[in-house]
C-alpha cells in the first residue's frame, strides 16, 4: 500500500516515513533501507523532527559506534526542530556526549530559550560541558519563578564548585536542598545516583516531592568527613570527582549490546585468560584483604552457585549501571573513592589495576575491556572470590579522601534532664579537641559540639546516631554509631549510666567532674584509685521518709582472672536523684580487663535495677 502510495507520490513524507518504520521492524534486511527513507524524509519535511526521531531508532537497533553516530545525528536534527519531540532526552541520555556534542545540542536550544524547560536544559548542558560562565548567563537570563528551582540552584552550584568557588558554590546547593521539591527535571538526584547506596536509590524512587529535602539532607549527612569544620567537604569532593570523571571516564559506548544483553556480558568472561596473563605478566603480586561487611546482592550470586566472573557483579536490571550513569567501570570506583593508591595499567591487554585501602582493608579492583577484542569500554573485572566480594561492596558504598587513619575511642553515658522527659548525652573522647553531633532516625541533625569534651546533648528517649570527629595534624579519628537513648523518667526504679575515672583527692565528687576524667578508651593504671558514679532515680521513701537500698558493684574479668564483687548498704533522704559515689582503692582490683556492672536493690518497695555494663581495663 505504501509502495503504491509513493509510486504515485514519491515526496509524501508521512508514507515515506511510514514505510521506514515498516523495514525497522523487518527482521535483518530492512535497516539501512529504513535509514534511507526516512533520510528522504527529512529533506522533504526540513522542518518535521519526525523522519530524525526514526533516525535514532535505527541507530539504536544497529548499536555499535556506527549506530551510536545515527542516534548522535537523529537527536541533533530532533532538538534542532522541537527540542521537546516524544522521549528524545531519554535517547540523549544513552549515547556519548563529549564536551563539543554538549556544545552543539546547547546551540541548537539557543532559539528555544523562550520556552523555560528548554533554557534549563541548555544551562544543564552548558555545564556538563565545562562552559560555566555561559551556564551562569543561561540562568540569569531565566524568569525569576523558574530561576528558584530546586533544579536550577543545583546547576548553580555544580558550576561554582567545579570551578573551585567552594562558598558560593555551598551557599548555592543549599538552597537547592531546600527548594528541591521543585526539581521538574531531578537534577539534584542525576548528580548523585551515581555514589548511591541501595537503599537510598530505593528510597529516592518511591520519595515524595515535598520529602526530597530530607532525603538530601541526610543523603551528606551520611558522608560528612569532618564535623569539626562548618562545611561539608563531601559535598565539594563530589562535585570536584564528577568533573574529573566527566574528563576521564565517559562511557564511550553507551550502545554496545554489552550494556543491555546478559549473552554479551558472557562473551566476556571466556577472556578471563587475557585478565589474567596481564595480571600475572604485568602487575606485582598483590593480595586484597576482605573489606568487612556484605553487599546487598551477594548471598543472591553466591545461591545461584554462579562462577566468579564479569557477569556476577549485581546489576539490578537488565541494563547495567555504566550504561545507566554514563561512566565506564574506572569513573564509577572513582566518584565513589577517589584516586586510588596505586594505578597499574597493561596497554597489551586492555587491564587495569586500582589499589585502594577501604575501611583499613587493602584491596584492589581490576577492570578490562568490555570486548574480545581490546576495544570498548573498561568494566569491573573480578578474578577470584575476594575481589568479586570487594568489587561488590564497593559499588555499593563510597569513601572521602579525609580518610580516618587512627582509633578513636570514645563512651556514652545518659543521665536524666532537667525537664521531665528530657535526657542527658554525655559523650567523652580521647582527644583534647574534638567534635561530636546526633541526627536523629531520618538523619537529621539535631545538636552539634565542637571543643575539649565531654560533649553534652539534651535528648528525648529514642534511636539516634552518634558522630564523633577528633583531627591532631595528620591524625584523624572517626566514629559513627547508632546509640539508643533510655527513658529515665519512667515511673519504676531507673539507674544512669555509671562513669568510671581516676579518683581525686576528695569523695566529694560531681558528675561533670567524673566525666572530664573518664578516658574515651576507658584504660587506667594499677595504681589509682578508681572513683566510679552514678545517679539512681525513683528510690521508695519508708515510714520516716528515708530510702534504704543496697548497691552491688561486680568486676566480671573478661579473661581468666578472678570475679571481685562490692556491696554497700546506704540510707538517704529521699529525692528525686540519689547520687551513688564510692572510691575504689588501688590495689583492690587485679590488673586485667573488666565488665563493670552496678545493680541497685531497693529495699523498701523490693526493686532491682541494673546499669548498663561498662568494659574498662586496669592496667
Amino acid at each position: 500500500m505504501l509502495e503504491s502510495r509513493l509510486a504515485a507520490e514519491p515526496r509524501d513524507v508521512k508514507a515515506l516515513t511510514l514505510l521506514g518504520r515498516v523495514h525497522l521492524a523487518w527482521p535483518v534486511v530492512g535497516r539501512w533501507e529504513a535509514l534511507r527513507l526516512f533520510r528522504t524524509a527529512a529533506e522533504n519535511a526540513p522542518d518535521d523532527p519526525e523522519p530524525w526521531y526514526w533516525k535514532i531508532r535505527v541507530g539504536q537497533y544497529l548499536g555499535s559506534a556506527d549506530g551510536e553516530s545515527l542516534m548522535r545525528s537523529g537527536i541533533l536534527g530532533v532538538l534542532e526542530r522541537d527540542p521537546r519531540y516524544r522521549n528524545v532526552w531519554e535517547y540523549w541520555d544513552g549515547v556519548y556526549r563529549n564536551p563539543d556534542l554538549l556544545l552543539e545540542a546547547a546551540d541548537l536550544l539557543a532559539p528555544h530559550a523562550d520556552d523555560p524547560g528548554i533554557a534549563v536544559r541548555r544551562a544543564q548542558l552548558l555545564v556538563e560541558a565545562g562552559a560555566y560562565e555561559l551556564a551562569d548567563s543561561a540562568i540569569a537570563a531565566l524568569p525569576a519563578n523558574v530561576a528558584e528551582d530546586g533544579g536550577v540552584w543545583a546547576l548553580r552550584a555544580q558550576a561554582a564548585l567545579e570551578r573551585d568557588d567552594t562558598l558560593a558554590g555551598l551557599a548555592y546547593y543549599d538552597k537547592a536542598i531546600r527548594n528541591a521539591a521543585r526539581d521538574s527535571l531531578q537534577i539534584l538526584w542525576h548528580q548523585t545516583a551515581p555514589i548511591a547506596w541501595p537503599d537510598e536509590d530505593s528510597a529516592y524512587a518511591t520519595l515524595a516531592p515535598t520529602e526530597r529535602p530530607t532525603f538530601f539532607r541526610a543523603f551528606w549527612a551520611r558522608r560528612e568527613p569532618d564535623l569539626n569544620t562548618a562545611p561539608n567537604e563531601r559535598i565539594v569532593e563530589h562535585f570536584s570527582r564528577l568533573r574529573t570523571a566527566r574528563a576521564r571516564y565517559r562511557l564511550l559506548h553507551p550502545q554496545s549490546r554489552f550494556h543491555y544483553s546478559l549473552e554479551r556480558r558472557t562473551v566476556l568472561s571466556s577472556q578471563s585468560g587475557r585478565v589474567l596473563q596481564a595480571i600475572q605478566q604485568d602487575f606485582d603480586y598483590f593480595v586484597s584483604g576482605v573489606i568487612p561487611e556484605r553487599s546487598r546482592f551477594e548471598d543472591i550470586i553466591q545461591g545461584a552457585g554462579l562462577g566468579v566472573d564479569v557477569r556476577d557483579l549485581p546489576e539490578p536490571d537488565s541494563v547495567t549501571r555504566y550504561r545507566r550513569y554514563g561512566f565506564d567501570g574506572r569513573g564509577l570506583i572513582y566518584l565513589r573513592f577517589g584516586e586510588p593508591e596505586r594505578r597499574l595499567i597493561s596497554n597489551a591487554f586492555g587491564v587495569e589495576a586500582w589499589d585502594y585501602a577501604v575501611n583499613s582493608t587493602r584491596t584492589r579492583v581490576v577492570f578490562a575491556r568490555a570486548s574480545a577484542d581490546g576495544g570498548g569500554d573498561m568494566v569491573l573485572y573480578p578474578t577470584n572470590q575476594i575481589e568479586l566480594h570487594n568489587s561488590a561492596i564497593m559499588l555499593e558504598r563510597d569513601a572521602s579522601s579525609l580518610a580516618a587513619n587512627t582509633d578513636l575511642y570514645a563512651w556514652v553515658a545518659f543521665f536524666r534532664g532537667g525537664l521531665a522527659g528530657e535526657q542527658l548525652a554525655y559523650v567523652g573522647v580521647n582527644a583534647d579537641t574534638s567534635a561530636a553531633a546526633v541526627w536523629d532516625e531520618s538523619w537529621i541533625e539535631t545538636q552539634r559540639n565542637r571543643g575539649h569534651g565531654p560533649h553534652i546533648f539534651t535528648l528525648t528517649r529514642g534511636p539516634y546516631v552518634l558522630g564523633v570527629d577528633a583531627v591532631d595534624g595528620d591524625t584523624r579519628g572517626r566514629v559513627r554509631a547508632h546509640i539508643e537513648v533510655p527513658n529515665l523518667w519512667r515511673g519504676s526504679l531507673a539507674l544512669s549510666s555509671l562513669l568510671i575515672g581516676p579518683a581525686g583527692d576528695t569523695t566529694d565528687f560531681t558528675r561533670d567532674d567524673i566525666a572530664r576524667a573518664m578516658p574515651g578508651d576507658r584504660r587506667f593504671a594499677v595504681g589509682v584509685p578508681l572513683a566510679l558514679y552514678a545517679e539512681v532515680y525513683g528510690l521508695s521513701a519508708d515510714r520516716t521518709g528515708m530510702s534504704r537500698f543496697q548497691v552491688q558493684y561486680t568486676f566480671e574479668p573478661e579473661d581468666s582472672g578472678k570475679l571481685v564483687s562490692l556491696s554497700f548498704d546506704r540510707t538517704a533522704r529521699v529525692r528525686e536523684v540519689t547520687l551513688e559515689r564510692v572510691v575504689v582503692q588501688a590495689g583492690r582490683i587485679p590488673p586485667g580487663r573488666y565488665r563493670l556492672r552496678l545493680t541497685v536493690w531497693d529495699q523498701v518497695r523490693h526493686r532491682l535495677t541494673q546499669s548498663t555494663v561498662v568494659p574498662f581495663e586496669l592496667r
